[in-house]
């Protein structure tokens, strides 16, 4: 297909010495910046008609989903119009489920064509924007299923504010699904969240800590965001950068150096592999802030707060102490996601139908079955050892502290043990080869914690201790997230 800019492209590629699919991609992000610009100031609600500016985000999402995939393009579009049909033609009462099967059948189709022609490889395609438009246009077919086919009784309180009670119009929903700030890497925010944005209510309506509607007198401000974000990212490709020209995977497995050696060398290669999703993610949170869309409010103070579209909490993960800490903070609104279609809608064994969607969303590496099965089992015995161990560290501060630290290398060496087989390797081969360089521990020894016997008193199994709450799953809550290294999007 042809491209105008392509010799640019190029000749970016040739310079920086990356490759041309990653130089399209973010060159587009940061191309975004002064469009997005444009977009808030001199097409703002105020003196633009709603029209204009869905066109406007429509018409640039096009142009960078052709110039960044060419005709691959052509399969999100096809995604897109035949949910849309759905959603205007079909029953209600059955348009989700009609809806998730097609947009994930065409996820899946999109999985095995990247499996075929390009196994093992870190190309960026359409399947990660598709794994995008997949929660996209799921959000929209169950708020319309919420709001035309159900009670507001049998809805929870998120539900009851995304419900959508007639179907968006054509101009909306391509607005909602293409627009050029998400399209590329997201975040995904549901639609009522986008169409407020668009229409500059979201200002509007801005609500306090107390969840009272604050008057203001003028917009607030997304400098200090967009500026801070954008700051973090262009730190986190440099860590990057520089790791890469230091350590390398290979070195995870090399006999040459003695295993308190390469559980380092570990650590620093799932750092470097961190680091560059944490810069594309705040890379696109800092774009989308400079749009409009992000606003959440003012905090007690009267501080405007921006992350509605918040996708991951760096320091959440880096310091964590538990498992917990790391997967409420990476991924954030695809556990989001993950909790509005499934987790609150079933009934039966909701976490594991919830971890199912997770996987079959990521698609069918062989690897990401072995990476499911370790966190499944990791998670169930860092609870119990929690249940067992924590309250014999719970008598000073210095033991607190002690154990806090214990955790954070237990942690971050088991949690860095699944990563680098989920997300740097895929192949069941190369994977357990690296698996087999640290002998198995971390599995084995997570798979003994389980036959360990519960000690804990009756009362105790019966009434769960404030910790437990704290790390159990909280059904009507906003942090769900099921799966730990969701391979979004920075490179799918």
């Amino acid at each position: 297909m042809f491209n105008p800019v392509e010799p640019f492209f190029q000749s970016l590629a040739k310079d920086t010495g990356f490759p041309i699919d990653q130089v399209r991609y973010i060159a587009l992000l940061f191309f975004s910046y002064p469009l997005g610009y444009f977009y808030r100031t001199l097409l703002h609600p105020s003196r633009t008609s709603l029209t204009t500016r869905y066109l406007y985000a429509i018409i640039l999402g096009l142009l960078f989903g052709f110039l960044c995939f060419g005709w691959q393009m052509y399969v999100l579009l096809a995604v897109v119009v035949v949910c849309y049909a759905m959603l205007k033609w079909t029953s209600p009462g059955k348009v989700q489920r009609y809806t998730m099967v097609w947009a994930m059948g065409s996820m899946s189709v999109a999985h095995l064509y990247r499996i075929a022609t390009d196994y093992g490889g870190w190309s960026l395609d359409f399947t990660g924007p598709l794994m995008l438009m997949v929660q996209k246009v799921t959000l929209v077919a169950y708020a319309l299923h919420d709001g035309k086919a159900r009670k507001d009784s049998q809805l929870n309180a998120d539900q009851r504010q995304q419900k959508l009670v007639t179907c968006p119009s054509l101009l909306e929903y391509l607005g909602y699904t293409l627009n050029f700030h998400t399209l590329l890497a997201g975040p995904t925010c549901t639609f009522k969240e986008y169409t407020a944005f668009v229409s500059g209510s979201n200002f509007k309506t801005a609500k306090d800590d107390d969840n009272k509607v604050l008057p203001r007198s003028k917009e607030p401000s997304a400098f200090f965001a967009v500026l801070s974000k954008l700051v973090y990212s262009l730190i986190a490709i440099t860590v990057f950068i520089v790791l890469s020209n230091t350590v390398s995977t290979e070195d995870c497995w090399d006999p040459t150096h003695n295993l308190a050696q390469r559980i380092l060398i570990m650590y620093l290669n799932c750092f470097r592999m961190r680091t560059k999703y944490y810069f594309v993610w705040l890379l696109v949170e800092s774009v989308n802030n400079l749009t409009g869309l992000g606003f959440s409010g003012y905090n007690k103070e009267g501080k405007a707060e921006w992350n509605l579209v918040t996708n991951v909490h760096v320091l959440d993960i880096e310091l964590a102490t538990s498992l917990r800490g790391v997967v409420s903070g990476w991924n954030a609104l695809t556990a989001n996601w993950l909790r509005r279609v499934c987790y609150d809608r079933v009934t039966f064994s909701p976490t594991l139908l919830t971890f199912g969607l997770s996987a079959w969303w990521h698609g069918f590496y062989p690897g990401y079955v072995f990476v499911f099965v370790y966190f499944a089992v990791q998670t169930t015995a860092s609870k119990k050892l929690r249940r067992l161990v924590r309250p014999y560290f719970q008598t000073s501060m210095e033991m607190k502290w002690f154990y806090d630290a214990i955790t954070f290398f237990i942690t971050h060496i088991f949690l860095d043990y699944g990563l680098i087989f989920a997300i740097e390797f895929l192949r069941v081969d190369k994977g357990l080869r690296v698996w087999s360089s640290y002998y198995y521990l971390p599995m084995l020894m997570s798979t003994l914690a389980l036959l360990i016997p519960d000690s804990t008193n009756s009362r105790s199994k019966d009434v769960p201790s404030k910790a437990d709450k704290t790390e159990s799953i909280d059904k009507n809550g906003s942090t769900f997230t099921p799966s730990v290294g969701d391979n979004l999007i920075a490179s799918n």
